[in-house]
């Protein structure tokens, strides 16, 4: 009996012990637990998950919430936990025929967006590499509206996003540009 009530014992302890070490890290089990944890800690959402893709450790949730949108990343730690990282959003410009915002993360660059157009069907972004040559980058898929890019790049924290963006461009299924901008989103 001795033997049981210090097993049970132990449990409880490892339990308390697990349930202290995840809230003071920030830690959950699910990613999407992380993600709305996250909103509500910015006071935003709950945010309608759309798409959500993984690359390197992280999981990337495109979301909407009322008139914003956003692609906030949760972090894989330690192989089963997860921790979020932003989870903002950004209001989204219907004036604009295709409305976008980026992201950077170490050598990691991210455009993602919303099209207020229906005729658009690819988007395409022209950007500068570490040698200053242009690199094109372009998306088909569309989810529910909301598109990603994603490509990896020279990232030190002195790079703007404005010294590498060329132009973005919207094309529709004729391949006539449908927008085109010059300046960084």
């Amino acid at each position: 009996m001795a033997r049981l009530k210090k097993t049970i014992r132990n449990l409880l302890l490892i339990a308390v012990l697990l349930f202290l070490f995840m809230k003071l890290n920030g830690l959950y089990f699910s990613p999407v637990e992380a993600l709305h944890t996250s909103e509500r800690d910015l006071h935003y959402g709950p945010s309608e998950i759309i798409h959500s893709f993984d690359h390197g450790k992280s999981r990337y949730f495109l979301t909407r919430y009322q008139d914003m949108i956003s692609c906030s990343p949760i972090d894989r730690f330690l192989g089963v936990f997860w921790r979020y990282g932003a989870g903002h959003g950004i209001e989204n410009k219907k004036e604009r025929p295709l409305f976008t915002s980026y992201r950077s993360k170490e050598e990691e660059w991210l455009i993602y967006g919303i099209r207020n157009d229906p005729s658009i069907v690819r988007v395409e972004i022209e950007v500068k590499n570490a040698e200053g040559e242009t690199e094109i980058y372009s998306s088909d898929t569309f989810y529910e509206d909301m598109f990603y890019i994603m490509w990896e790049g020279e990232n030190d924290s002195d790079v703007l996003f404005s010294e590498i963006f060329v132009g973005l461009k919207a094309y529709d299924d004729k391949g006539t540009v449908v927008y085109d901008s010059d300046f960084p989103i």
